[in-house]
This record gives C-alpha cells, sequence and structure tokens, in this order.
C-alpha cells in the first residue's frame, strides 16, 4: 500500500517522463551509411545507450512496483477472505457450543431425572426386597411348623400302632380285660355325676354297674377290688348332699311367676250396713217408707270409717317393673350361690326376696300365697359339701386296666 502511494514529483516519475522511446530499427542503416557522421555520434550513441539501459531500469522498477501492488492486492484479499472465514468459523464455533451448553443442560436434566427414577426403582426393589424376605420367612416357618406336624403325626401313629398292639397282647394274656376296662369307665363316669354334677344318685348306680362287671369275672384275685368298691358305694349313700338340680329348678318357677302377682291395693270396698230396712211396695206402708228413707238419707250423708291395717303407697308401672326386676335379680343370685355351695349368700338372697314379696304385693291372693310358701321352703335348704374326694377302687382298676392283674404293694412301691 505504502508503495502505491508514492508521489507523483518523485524521481522515478520524473524519469519516466524524460525517458523517451528506444530508436526503431529503420534509422539504423542510415547512422551506417553515413560513416562520419557514426564516429561523430559515437558519443551520442553512448549517451543514448545510456539514456535506454535507463529507460529499461525504469521499466523494469515500474513492472516491479506493478507486480509488488498486485501482490499486496491479493494478500489483503487473501486476509479478508481469510478473516472473513474466521469469523465464519467463530460464529459457527460459537453456535456448536451454545448447541453443546443446551444439550449439556438437557443431559444434565435428564441425568436428574433419571437419578430420581433410579432412588424410587431402587426404593421399591428395596421394598420388594423386604417383603420378599418377609414371605420367606413366613415360609420357612410355615414349613418349619409342618415338618413338626409331620413328626408329631409319625409319633401319633407309632405310638398308635404300639398301643394297639399292646393291647392286642393284653386281650390275649386276660380274656376279661374288655369287662376290666368297662368296670373302670363306669367309675370315672361316677366320679364326674358325683363332683361335677353333685348327683350322688347316679354314682351308687354306676358304682354297682362296676361290681357287677367285676363281679362277672369270677377271678378270687379280684376280692380285694369288690371290697374297695363297696366302701366306695357305702360312703356315696352315706353323704347328705343338696339337691341342686330340684333347688334350681323350683327358683326357676318362682321367677316365671313373678310378672303375674298383684301387687297391694287400697281397699275401697267397706262393709254396707247390714241393718238397712228395704222400701215396701205397699201405698198403705207410706210414712215408714218416708221415714226410711228419711233415715237412709241423713246416715248416708256423712260416713266415718275406720282401718286398722297399713296402707300401702300405690306403685307406679315403671318402679312395679323395677321392683320385679330386683326380686328376680335376687333369685339368681341365690341360683348362682347354690352352684358356688355358698350357704350365706343363698339364705340372704331368699330372705331379702321373701321380704319384698310379703311388703309389696297382696298377700290375700293365692298365688301370691304359694310363691311366699315357695320361698319360705328354699329358705331352709342348706347347701351340703361333698367331702369324698376319691374312690379307692380307682388305682387298683387302672391296674388291673395296664397289667391284667393286680399288683402287690411291695412291686408297685419298687
Amino acid at each position: 500500500m505504502e508503495n502505491n502511494k508514492k508521489d507523483s514529483n518523485s524521481p522515478a516519475h520524473q524519469d519516466e517522463k524524460v525517458i523517451s522511446p528506444a530508436p526503431s530499427p529503420v534509422e539504423k542503416p542510415t547512422q551506417a551509411k553515413k560513416g562520419n557522421v557514426t564516429n561523430q555520434l559515437s558519443s551520442g550513441n553512448k549517451t543514448n545507450n545510456d539514456q535506454s539501459n535507463s529507460s529499461e531500469n525504469a521499466s523494469n522498477r515500474q513492472q516491479k512496483a506493478k507486480l509488488s501492488s498486485w501482490w499486496i492486492r491479493l494478500g489483503v484479499l487473501f486476509s479478508l477472505i481469510v478473516a472473513i472465514i474466521a469469523i465464519g468459523a467463530c460464529y459457527w464455533l460459537y453456535l456448536q457450543l451454545d448447541q453443546q451448553s443446551n444439550g449439556q443442560t438437557q443431559l444434565g436434566q435428564n441425568i436428574s431425572e433419571q437419578v430420581k427414577q433410579n432412588k424410587s426403582l431402587k426404593y421399591e426393589l428395596q421394598q420388594t426386597a423386604i417383603a420378599t424376605s418377609k414371605r420367606i420367612t413366613t415360609l420357612e416357618q410355615q414349613q418349619l411348623n409342618d415338618t413338626k406336624a409331620y413328626a408329631k403325626l409319625a409319633e401319633l401313629q407309632q405310638s398308635n400302632k404300639l398301643l394297639q398292639e399292646r393291647v392286642a397282647v393284653i386281650a390275649q394274656r386276660s380274656p376279661n380285660h374288655w369287662m376290666a376296662s368297662e368296670a373302670e369307665y363306669l367309675v370315672r363316669m361316677a366320679g364326674r355325676k358325683l363332683w361335677l354334677e353333685n348327683d350322688p344318685q347316679t354314682a351308687i348306680g354306676l358304682l354297682q354297674s362296676a361290681d357287677e362287671r367285676i363281679s362277672a369275672m369270677k377271678d378270687p384275685a379280684l376280692t380285694g377290688l369288690r371290697k374297695a368298691l363297696a366302701d366306695d358305694i357305702t360312703k356315696v349313700k352315706a353323704l347328705k348332699t343338696t339337691d341342686i338340680t330340684n333347688t334350681i329348678f323350683d327358683l326357676d318357677t318362682v321367677i316365671d311367676n313373678l310378672t303375674s302377682l298383684p301387687l297391694n291395693r287400697a281397699d275401697e270396698n267397706f262393709a254396707e250396713n247390714q241393718n238397712t230396712q228395704a222400701v215396701t211396695d205397699s201405698i198403705d206402708d207410706w210414712q215408714q217408707n218416708l221415714s226410711r228413707t228419711w233415715h237412709d238419707l241423713t246416715d248416708g250423708f256423712i260416713t266415718i270409717r275406720k282401718r286398722t291395717t297399713d296402707l300401702e303407697p300405690l306403685l307406679s308401672p315403671e318402679q312395679q317393673w323395677y321392683l320385679v326386676e330386683n326380686i328376680r335379680n335376687k333369685l339368681l343370685q341365690a341360683q348362682l350361690a347354690l352352684y358356688r355351695f355358698d350357704q350365706v349368700n343363698y339364705k340372704q338372697s331368699i330372705t331379702l326376696a321373701d321380704k319384698w314379696l310379703k311388703q309389696y304385693f297382696d298377700l290375700t291372693n293365692a298365688k301370691t300365697k304359694q310363691t311366699i310358701e315357695a320361698l319360705d321352703k328354699l329358705a331352709k335348704v342348706k347347701i351340703e359339701k361333698i367331702t369324698l374326694n376319691k374312690f379307692q377302687a380307682s388305682p387298683l382298676l387302672q391296674q388291673l386296666v395296664t397289667y391284667g392283674e393286680i399288683m402287690p404293694t411291695e412291686e408297685l412301691a419298687q
């Protein structure tokens, strides 16, 4: 650029203006013909040669300057192209970096969402693993229980088999074994009737049936067993027990009749004057009839009557219901005391129920009288406890069933 901006007054420009063009080839023969002139002009030719050389140098310089200016222009153009390409590359790189940044942001969001999903999946897997482990533990426990049950079943089957073999051996050893087993069962049933149901009469019958079974075996070695059975029967007969069942039934009858009993009422029907004479239909007796009517009117105008008994207050239907329920409750307590052999509570409950009946109900009614008589009879019942705890024949029968005979006392002690 500096070379292109040279001053027009510089020596190079001045040389270019001074230098003239080279002589044409047509003038050379003319100069050759004139020899003298050539000699004369030799010095002028030298001068012309110098000028031509200088003009050639100037043209070369001008060409070189033109070439250098073109190269400079090409360099500038190339620099512009490179700069444009660089700017485009930078813009493209900026777009790529921006897109990459957006992609990284989106990737970060995707990664965070994936992390959350992974956490939720991990939690679900943990819960599933926990549930699976619990299920496995339950199944293992169930399998263990099944194994124990199978083992217990096998043991029971083995015990049943051994028991059957033992029964077969005992049956072969003693033909009367079944009769002894039946007698032992009858004695056990007698104990249940006596201690659980408080029924000594049935217990006596069962003990007598057991004695009949032993007697039918016709074995002299069982004399001691029959003696023990006879002692047990005598002791049961000597027991003084309360008939709990019949007493409970009597109390139930009284409870059912409570709602039909009438309450006390005020006595409004007083006895009329029996000395009052009737009025006759005869006209001749009009004076007597008038006198009688007058006396009846004056005597009945004001009447004063006396009552020697206490007048109980009348109860409302609600109070009557509560009264009946309280009496029923006391009778139920008496039944419970019977089952518990509680003489004190039984006596108190019956006495209080009897007192309420006499105080609030009509004593002239036949049903009320029957109910009070039944309660008076029940109040005299004495609850007796059973003092007999066991039968003497029970251990002897167990020996007979187990061993087929009654073992001596020395062998049992061993």
